[in-house]
């Protein structure tokens, strides 16, 4: 199966875990293609993706916000509808849940169906999660 991650950053804990994500796929046989938004001027289409994986940061301290730069990206992107997604965060105390539920917000507002959703503290949790997608 081929899946692509899209992460707000490819630096420091959030690349870690989709790293982590990304080796547990793979191990499994999976091909996935990380991609930050940070990649500007690039058109995205989930068409060739069995499932399309998001991950932000959970920023806030109560109300739980996502990467700023993840709605504008996802809105970019081509061919969303009907796709399966997962939304992953690194976890912020109270903002954690609050987080999820936007970003996945954002995944449904594409047309995407998202069938799993959860928090991400460590690469070994990370790697154990890609194993089983």
């Amino acid at each position: 199966m081929k899946k692509i991650l899209i992460i707000h950053s490819v630096e420091g804990k959030l690349k870690d875990i989709a790293q982590g994500i990304a080796k547990g796929a793979e191990n499994k046989g999976n091909q996935v293609e990380v991609i930050s938004t940070k990649d500007t001027g690039r058109v995205v289409t989930f068409l060739p993706y069995d499932l399309i994986l998001v991950g932000s940061p959970a920023k806030g301290v109560v109300k739980g916000k996502i990467a700023e730069d993840i709605p504008p990206f996802l809105s970019q992107c081509k061919r969303t509808a009907g796709k399966e997604a997962i939304a992953f965060v690194t976890p912020n105390g109270l903002a954690t849940d609050r987080a999820l539920k936007v970003l996945m917000g954002e995944l449904e507002k594409l047309g995407c169906f998202v069938n799993d959703f959860r928090s991400i503290s460590n690469l070994q949790s990370a790697v154990a999660f890609g194993e089983n997608l």
